[in-house]
């Protein structure tokens, strides 16, 4: 029961910051269902729980409100009902035939009452990222950081009548990629903070952070280190992926834009490291990217790169960067491979490749003769290839073609070669794929073609 660990450590802490010795009951009562459940519209819902059945007419008592019963209703199930998903958070359903009956056991510790209180602020501390999963992390930053990002999605949420309530694990990824960004101001926590709500059949909600946002968010507030985080999903079927490892420093090497700003469209340089993440998309859902065992460099793989790069039962498409968009990802896509290879004689090698590559094409012996350009760009494409034979030989077939201008390319096409062939078998297609990269970007005589000289950091 995780969810009841991570409320602890979170008592724990407002124990050690303010001074008040509160049991978990208290907290419960004092911070988290005033703010969640003492209002018309919830901040989180939990299914068959008390405070998702409506009181019987009945059982209303003079001068307590609905919300008093639940509250009632709940210490009362705490006290003397065995536990169950019903009024613990992170529990199988009573009984051996609910959607989470594989859970059940009759083997196990006794549940302590301060435990359960645990579970409910441990639940409320959830960040979501997408396709309905969460993950609980352990660190006190974090922690503290939702915590008192409770109170302001209750304003957020009391300012905006049209807006859905129980969405605490989702105004939680916006919370803290935003309290962890490099502008946060701790005076003034809600300048610059802006969700844009989509609308369903007329009503309002939040939409998902996605989750790279949360990891760069992460990686910048904890740039050399790797944390552990507990994913899972509490719907109508349980589902827990469990615990993930969080590679930050590694995912840090692609945050730092500020040395790769140049392989941007010049309009959108100037907006800022923060704004351009955003633009981000993955290849990888979240749940796809934690089969790879853990959240890395690997695993926010960039959107469509494999696209360009090929593979067994299919060709290359070809790069298009005529729109601003497709220049942003073209350049996040360069910056991610960059950073896979984390190796700047190898950045430096496919650069003036590439270089080399887009003045063979130039050559003025063919500009007479449309034909005779067009086998130049495809003998030069041809050199795009993932099998590192038959890279040589088609650098090969460039020298032999070039004849007298041979000599100016050979230092050039030598130190790819040995590149090439010194580096892991797993990294020549990352190669291969970022010099096409940089041909296209010479090639297309935009604002993405940089001198030579220009390198990353």
């Amino acid at each position: 029961m995780y969810t009841s660990y991570i409320g602890r450590r979170l008592l724990m802490l407002y124990r050690e910051r303010t001074g008040e010795d509160l049991t978990a009951r208290q907290f419960f009562e004092q911070q988290l269902y005033p703010l969640f459940y003492a209002h018309k519209r919830y901040l989180q819902w939990v299914p068959n729980s008390p405070f998702a059945q409506k009181v019987a007419q009945g059982n209303l008592v003079a001068g307590k409100t609905e919300s008093d019963i639940q509250l009632a209703t709940f210490h009362h199930k705490v006290a003397s009902v065995v536990p169950d998903a019903s009024f613990v958070i992170g529990f199988p359903a009573a009984g051996v035939e609910g959607t989470t009956s594989g859970q059940v056991s009759n083997i196990g510790p006794k549940i302590d009452n301060e435990d359960i209180y645990c579970s409910w602020i441990g639940g409320a501390l959830g960040v979501g990222v997408g396709s309905g999963f969460s993950l609980l992390i352990s660190e006190d930053d974090v922690l503290w950081t939702l915590f008192q990002g409770w109170k302001h999605y209750r304003t957020y949420l009391e300012q905006r009548p049209g807006l859905k309530g129980n969405q605490i694990d989702t105004w939680n990824g916006h919370w803290l990629a935003h309290s962890f960004n490099r502008h946060f101001e701790p005076n003034h926590p809600l300048d610059e903070f802006e969700i844009k709500l989509v609308e369903t059949a007329g009503v309002l909600s939040i939409p998902t952070r996605e989750w790279v946002q949360i990891l760069f968010s992460l990686a910048y507030h904890y740039p050399d280190q790797n944390l552990m985080a507990y994913a899972y999903c509490l719907a109508k079927d349980n589902k827990t992926i469990g615990f993930v490892p969080l590679q930050l420093g590694s995912i840090n090497r692609l945050c730092d834009l500020n040395s790769k700003l140049f392989l941007f469209p010049e309009a959108v340089q100037s907006a800022g490291t923060d704004a351009l993440l955003r633009l981000y998309a993955t290849h990888y859902g979240f749940a796809r990217a934690c089969q790879l065992g853990a959240i890395g460099l690997a695993a926010i793989e960039p959107a469509k790169l494999r696209d360009y790069v090929g593979g067994p039962d299919y060709a290359p498409k070809p790069l298009s960067i005529k729109t601003e968009e497709a220049a942003i990802q073209f350049a996040f896509q360069q910056i991610w491979i960059l950073a896979m290879l984390n190796n700047q004689e190898l950045y430096t090698a496919a650069d003036r490749l590439a270089e080399a590559l887009h003045q063979f094409t130039q050559r003025n012996d063919h500009r007479d003769s449309g034909r005779g350009k067009k086998n130049l760009d495809r003998q030069a494409e041809g050199v795009f290839v993932r099998n590192r034979a038959a890279f040589i030989d088609r650098l090969t077939d460039i020298l032999a073609e070039s004849g007298s201008q041979a000599g100016s390319y050979l230092d050039v096409f030598d130190e790819a070669v040995r590149q090439a062939t010194l580096m892991p078998v797993d990294n020549f297609p990352l190669f291969i794929i970022l010099t096409r990269f940089r041909y296209v970007a010479r090639q297309s005589q935009g604002s993405l073609a940089i001198p030579t000289e220009s390198s990353p950091a």
